[in-house]
C-alpha cells in the first residue's frame, strides 16, 4: 500500500491526535512562560494575543480560498509547519518583539489550516460520511493527544521553562512532514491549471462564498457569534493564569514546582472534556438540524456564569473548578459548531465559509482585545475577567432570536 493512499479518517484522527500533543506541550506553560520568563504585563499579554488574531484576520480569507481553488492537502501541510516554526522562535527567545513575531508567523499558519481541515475531511467523506460525528471523534482524540503533550510540558518545564515550547513547535514540524506522505486528496477537484492565470477565480470562490453567507440568515448569526465569541476567549485565555498566579498561593504538591498545577489543571481539564465529547457523541446527533443550536445555546450561558464566578471568587479550588468547567465546555463546543456550519454549506463553498467564520473571531479578538487589556491594566484582571462574561450577552441574544424564528418556521411547516 502506498502511504499517500491511507483512508482519510486515520489520517484526520493521526492528525487531531499528534496536533494535540504538539500544542499542548507548547501551551500547557506558554502562559507562566510570558508571565515570568518574558515579564509580560497584562496588556502586553493581550497584545500578544492581538498579533496573533491579526495575523488570523488579515490571512483567514486568502487563505482560506487557496484551499478551495488549489489543494486542502498543501494548506495543512503548509499550515503545520509554519504553526511548528512559530512556536519554537518563541521559545527560543524570552523577549516581548520576538514573541510578537512568532505569533505573527504561527498564526498565518494557522489561517493555512482553519477552513481546509474541515472542508478536506467532508469532501473525502462524501455527503453520506457522518462528517459531525468523525469532527466529534478528532475531537476526543485530539484530546487525548493533548493530554500526553501536558505530561511532557509539564516534565520538560521542570527542566527550563522554554523547553515545552520548542520540544512543541518540533512535533508540529514533523506532523507537516508526516502528511506529505501519508494524506490523500481524492474527493477535491482543483481549478483547472487554465483558470489559475489571475486572481480571478480566487475572488469568484470567495464572493461566491459570502453571497452564500449574506443569503443564509444562520450563517449570518453564526458568524456574529463567533465575533463575540472571539472577543470573550481573548482575555480569558490571556489572563486565567495571571488571576491565578496574583491572587492564590498555589498549595504545595510535594517538592513539585508550582507550574506543576497548569499542568494539573490543563490535564483535569482535558479528560472531563473527552467524558463529554464522549457523552455527547452516545446521546444526541449533532447532525440533526436544530440540535447544534439548542446545545450552543446553552453552553454559551454556562460560560457566561462561570467567567463571573471565577472573577469573584476568593476560593483556590472554586477557580480552578471555573477554570476546568470553561475547558470543558469548550471542548464540547467546537466540534458541535463544525458540525452545524457542515450542515448549512454547499461543498464548493467550505473551506471560505469556515474561512470566514474564523476571521470573524479574529476580527472580535483584535477589536476587543487591547480594550480589555487596558482595563486590566488600569483598573483589574478581575474587571476584565467579568468582562468576559459582558461580551457574551448579544451572542445569547443571537441564539434566543434563533430559537424562535426556528420555532415559527417549525410552526408553519406544520400548517401547510
Amino acid at each position: 500500500m502506498r502511504l499517500r493512499k491511507l483512508d482519510p479518517i486515520p489520517v484526520y484522527l493521526m492528525m487531531a491526535a499528534v496536533e494535540g500533543a504538539g500544542f499542548a506541550s507548547f501551551s500547557v506553560m506558554s502562559s507562566v512562560y510570558r508571565i515570568k520568563e518574558a515579564e509580560l504585563n497584562p496588556l502586553e499579554l493581550i497584545l500578544v494575543g492581538t498579533v496573533l488574531e491579526a495575523a488570523v484576520f488579515l490571512f483567514e480569507i486568502p487563505t482560506g480560498v487557496v484551499a478551495d481553488v488549489f489543494s486542502r492537502r498543501l494548506s495543512l501541510i503548509i499550515g503545520f509547519a509554519l504553526i511548528g516554526a512559530g512556536i519554537m522562535l518563541e521559545g527560543a527567545l524570552p523577549i516581548f518583539g520576538t514573541i510578537l513575531l512568532a505569533q505573527a508567523v504561527w498564526g498565518i499558519g494557522y489561517t493555512f489550516t482553519s477552513g481546509a481541515r474541515q472542508a478536506w475531511l467532508a469532501d473525502e467523506l462524501g455527503d453520506g460520511g457522518r462528517v459531525g460525528d468523525v469532527f466529534l471523534r478528532g475531537s476526543q482524540i485530539q484530546s487525548a493527544g493533548s493530554l500526553v503533550g501536558i505530561a511532557l510540558g509539564v516534565a520538560l518545564a521542570t527542566v527550563f521553562i522554554a523547553l515545552p515550547l520548542l520540544v512543541g513547535g518540533a512535533v508540529l514540524l514533523l506532523l507537516a512532514v508526516a502528511l506529505v506522505f501519508v494524506m490523500p486528496e481524492r474527493g477535491f477537484t482543483p481549478t483547472p491549471r487554465e483558470e489559475r492565470q489571475t486572481w480571478h477565480s480566487m475572488r469568484a470562490t470567495f464572493g461566491s462564498g459570502v453571497t452564500a453567507v449574506r443569503m443564509h440568515h444562520v450563517l449570518i448569526a453564526i458568524i456574529a457569534i463567533e465575533l463575540f465569541d472571539g472577543a470573550s476567549t481573548e482575555p480569558w485565555d490571556r489572563l486565567w493564569a495571571k488571576h491565578m498566579l496574583d491572587s492564590f498561593v498555589f498549595p504545595s504538591i510535594g517538592s513539585l514546582d508550582p507550574v506543576v498545577w497548569f499542568g494539573i489543571i490543563q490535564a483535569a481539564g482535558l479528560t472531563f472534556g473527552i467524558g463529554a465529547t464522549w457523552l455527547i457523541r452516545r446521546t444526541v446527533d449533532v447532525d440533526s438540524a436544530g440540535v447544534p443550536l439548542r446545545l450552543l445555546s446553552a453552553a454559551n450561558g454556562l460560560i457566561m456564569a462561570a467567567a463571573v464566578v471565577f472573577a469573584l471568587s476568593g476560593s483556590f479550588a472554586l477557580s480552578v473548578s471555573m477554570v476546568l468547567f470553561t475547558s470543558l465546555i469548550r471542548q464540547v463546543v467546537e466540534p458541535v459548531v463544525d458540525a452545524w456550519l457542515n450542515q448549512m454549506v454547499e461543498s464548493r463553498h467550505r473551506a471560505t465559509v469556515f474561512s470566514l467564520h474564523g476571521q470573524a473571531n479574529a476580527f472580535g479578538q483584535v477589536a476587543f482585545g487591547p480594550v480589555m487589556g487596558g482595563i486590566a491594566t488600569l483598573t483589574s484582571v478581575r474587571a476584565a475577567l467579568i468582562g468576559v462574561a459582558v461580551l457574551l450577552v448579544p451572542s445569547q441574544g443571537i441564539y434566543a432570536w434563533l430559537g424562535l424564528r426556528s420555532s415559527s418556521e417549525d410552526g408553519a411547516e406544520e400548517q401547510k
